[in-house]
């Protein structure tokens, strides 16, 4: 199988790293933040700021995030064994608002090659993944995001990393998983249903 990947909020864990920095940053507690208020892209609502602020806080913590911030615990040991089955292709929007595209390409290939995370392909993909996905005949996309995962699932097996702004998510050919071993079973039941298409489509 063609086995896709989200890297912010599937290879990280983007809801704890906002959570943990923006506490440090604002100088607040979690008490006083939203978490089911955050998404993919923004922590305005979760803290309660405007988007100066959180503009200030991207362009402290971006490079820590980028590079410095770990993977899930042992999501490299489980791509690890699910490449010697499968095709591992990584399908990101990280965008570079903040910094050159050539800067955030080397920031993320250095960041997969750190954390030992293998991969066949990487693609830097923008706004909706789908056309992506079918391009790389995709047969399974691990994705956080509830705005993809309904478009996608329509096409292809998805699994939902579980987080506090994707509790809603779900419905035909959605999965949701809470740990990289989690994931690792999950991706073995779908190969042994046999339940896929070239393009990754559900067969009935």
């Amino acid at each position: 199988m063609n086995i896709g990947f989200d890297i912010d909020g599937v290879l990280t864990d983007f809801e704890k790293f906002v959570a943990t920095y923006g506490c440090k940053f604002l100088k607040t507690t979690i008490k006083n933040i939203k978490i089911s208020q955050i998404n993919d892209d923004d922590i305005a609502e979760m803290f309660n700021c405007d988007l100066d602020t959180e503009e200030k806080f991207w362009n402290e913590y971006i490079k820590v995030y980028c590079t410095e911030y770990s993977a899930r615990l042992g999501l490299a040991e489980v791509m690890t064994e699910l490449r010697k089955k499968h095709s591992i292709i990584i399908i990101t929007n990280r965008s570079a608002a903040m910094v050159p595209m050539d800067t955030m390409i080397s920031w993320v290939k250095g960041w997969l090659e750190k954390e030992k995370i293998p991969y066949d392909k990487i693609v830097f993909n923008h706004g909706s993944k789908l056309q992506a996905c079918l391009d790389n005949k995709i047969d399974v996309m691990i994705e956080d995001s509830p705005k993809h995962i309904k478009e996608l699932s329509q096409y292809m097996n998805c699994i939902c990393f579980d987080s506090h702004y994707n509790t809603e998510c779900e419905g035909e050919n959605i999965r949701r998983c809470y740990s990289s071993y989690d994931l690792y079973e999950h991706i073995r039941e779908i190969e042994l249903s046999g339940a896929v298409t070239a393009l990754g489509a559900t067969v009935a």
